[in-house]
């Protein structure tokens, strides 16, 4: 990156001081999370509490007031907020969603249950952004990178929707799912003579292999595997299959015992030894057995009828998978197979290397979702769809879903007839967060940008503008910088049109994470351009996380022109700070610097969140700033 000279950025030169350095209001609570994500209205500040699910309107005149109190803490919540919203003459909208996680069988759901609020904390609507998309949509266009869906707001289908996005809190039904059991299952291995120690290595590879997959998408599944063969043993408990790292392992040193093939007492000894409390079995857990075998049953003095028909088995799901000739050539061997697994759970393969052909539609049967090795991913159930959020003039909402397709991410884009799912494409990079920040910018009448940043992109991270069919990425410098986590528009001439781009690298390091903030600026070709320049803190503090927020905060100094705040809350032993910029027509310049010490105030992480709020007739231009577990208001 190249440092511009648009920008004057030597914090020093003060050209005077537009905000007061003693909050006129502090609002705190029992969350230390409180203060983490918020947004002002023109006569105090909307604050989520992450922990509790709420979300609290605190206003100058009186304390936080909860928004919406009759609404009951979501089962299932996780501790991540976000608020964004959308101020249009005298009408203010406050987007809040909160991230819920559900389980159903053998699988997870984690995504954003969101609301949305007038000025006042009036309930407008409630609603799941991920029931937006297709779930098994399997044709996402790789070329524009987008996905087109019919809009399902209108009539009945909105009702439901509302009913859907109601259930993660309200239902009993979702209640039930999520105090699940989760998922046992226990593989029965054939560990005989008739199988070579080339093909045993095989079959632990393919369990491994399941293990592994399965535990992708599934974090409620427990394993366990008993061979049989001169003996029956357990090689792995459900109790040691809690720790994944040290259970693969084991299956890696299993020894195979050689001689018989005794099928029904090892499926007896998963039914008496692995499937009970002792041994970590839960009652009213999903149980399957899986026997993987290359022949029929010798020297056993169980029969396998008998087996089968025990009281312990009634609720087990069973699959066999039948390796080789002693399988495909044998009558009898492929009646056992058939009678040990459920109607169309009985696979045949040719032989042992020939296990991982099976290996996608297993992992598919265990746990409902699709190999993510295939391109598809856990796709949405896993999207955290609401991790970010924004609202537009036109009505239009953008939600970051962050886990989208493997983690690579997206947006979910929702206006008034339509839905479009906005990504690199579902086989992008894994891991890039795309979604973790999103924002718009409007470039002229009836064109807007989407825009979005994926932190962990290429490693260096990233910032996506989409535009129609078009898409561009502006990267980062560093690994590990955390380029795009924050991003803010910036309107600096007040003509309702951006002008740049301001995008945070919090964990941009020299020293420590000092971090910085890389301004780009959008040509008269509508594009923004790719050398931008650098907003940076103190240079004497390190470790700052100078750019963990960003906000346009108005014309405080009275210019006519827009200026910015930018939040550090690691300055001064994670004490915080925030830095003021004042708009110019050329750009910004370094205004002030404001501290808890300025005040006398012992905070922690000020700074971490910033918001501001114009001027009105009752009210004077003010900003707000979060800190751990409270909010400050200036003015």
């Amino acid at each position: 990156m190249y440092r511009g000279l648009l920008f004057t950025i030597v914090i020093y030169s003060v050209t005077g001081f537009n905000i007061k350095k003693s909050p006129v209001k502090n609002f705190t609570n029992g969350d230390p999370l409180f203060g983490q994500t918020i947004i002002q209205s023109t006569d105090g500040v909307f604050v989520p509490s992450p922990k509790l699910g709420k979300l609290f309107r605190c206003t100058l005149e009186n304390e936080c007031v909860e928004v919406n109190s009759d609404d009951k803490k979501p089962k299932g919540l996780r501790p991540v907020a976000s608020v964004s919203s959308l101020t249009s003459g005298e009408e203010q909208h406050v987007m809040m969603c909160n991230q819920i996680r559900v389980k159903q069988s053998a699988t997870e759901d984690l995504n954003g249950d969101c609301k949305l609020v007038d000025s006042t904390g009036k309930f407008i609507k409630k609603f799941n952004p991920v029931a937006l998309v297709n779930n098994n949509n399997n044709n996402n266009n790789n070329n524009n990178n987008n996905n087109h869906y019919q809009a399902r707001w209108i009539g009945q289908d909105q009702r439901r929707m509302r009913r859907d996005a109601q259930s993660h809190s309200d239902t009993k039904d979702k209640d039930k799912d999520y105090d699940d059991a989760g998922t046992e299952i226990a593989f029965v291995l054939d560990g005989s003579g008739s199988i070579t120690p080339d093909d045993f290595q095989r079959a632990k590879d393919f369990i491994y292999n399941v293990m592994s997959n399965v535990w992708k998408t599934c974090f409620n599944c427990d394993f366990a595997i008993v061979q049989y063969g001169l003996e029956i043993r357990t090689e792995l408990s459900l109790l040691d299959s809690k720790n994944h790292a040290r259970a693969l392992l084991k299956v890696k040193e299993i020894q195979q015992l050689g001689k018989l093939t005794m099928t029904a007492s090892a499926i007896h000894h998963v039914l008496t030894d692995i499937f009970i409390p002792e041994n970590g079995s839960k009652n009213n857990s999903r149980k399957i057995i899986i026997v993987l075998s290359d022949g029929k049953i010798l020297g056993d003095p169980m029969k396998l009828t008998d087996v089968l028909n025990m009281p312990q088995m009634k609720g087990v799901t069973r699959y066999s998978i039948g390796v080789g000739e002693g399988i495909l050539n044998d009558t009898q061997a492929i009646k056992e197979m058939t009678q040990i697994a459920d109607p169309d759970k009985f696979y045949k393969v040719s032989n042992y290397a020939a296990l991982n052909d099976i290996l996608s539609s297993l992992q598919q049967n265990l746990t409902g979702i699709e190999d993510s090795q295939q391109g598809g991913g856990f796709q949405f159930q896993l999207a955290e769809a609401g991790f970010s959020s924004h609202l537009m003039q036109d009505n239009s909402f953008l939600f970051g879903a962050v886990g989208a397709y493997g983690w690579s991410g997206g947006v979910i884009l929702q206006s008034d007839k339509t839905v479009k799912f906005l990504n690199d494409s579902n086989n992008g990079p894994k891991f890039s967060y795309l979604g973790y920040s999103v924002t718009s910018a409007k470039v002229r009448p009836g064109k807007t940008f989407y825009i979005s940043g994926a932190p962990r992109y290429n490693l260096t991270g990233g910032v996506f503008i989409f535009s129609g069919s078009e898409k561009y990425v502006l990267q980062g410098d560093q690994v590990g910088s955390y380029f795009g986590s924050v991003l803010c528009t910036l309107d600096i001439d007040r003509n309702q049109y951006t002008d740049y781009l301001l995008v945070g690298a919090p964990h941009f390091h020299q020293s420590g994470e000092e971090g910085k903030v890389l301004v780009y600026r959008l040509n008269q070709e509508d594009r923004f351009e790719s050398v931008a320049t650098e907003l940076q803190g103190d240079t004497k503090q390190t470790f700052a996380r100078f750019g963990a927020a960003i906000a346009s905060i108005g014309d405080i100094d009275g210019n006519k022109f827009t200026d910015v705040a930018v939040g550090a809350p690691l300055e001064a032993d994670s004490s915080g700070s925030i830095y003021i910029y004042n708009g110019f027509r050329d750009g910004l310049r370094f205004s002030q610097k404001i501290s808890p010490s300025d005040f006398g105030m012992k905070l922690v992480h000020f700074g971490q969140s910033v918001s501001g709020a114009p001027a009105t007739a009752s009210n004077k231009a003010s900003i707000a700033v979060g800190s751990q577990g409270g909010v400050h208001v200036f003015e």
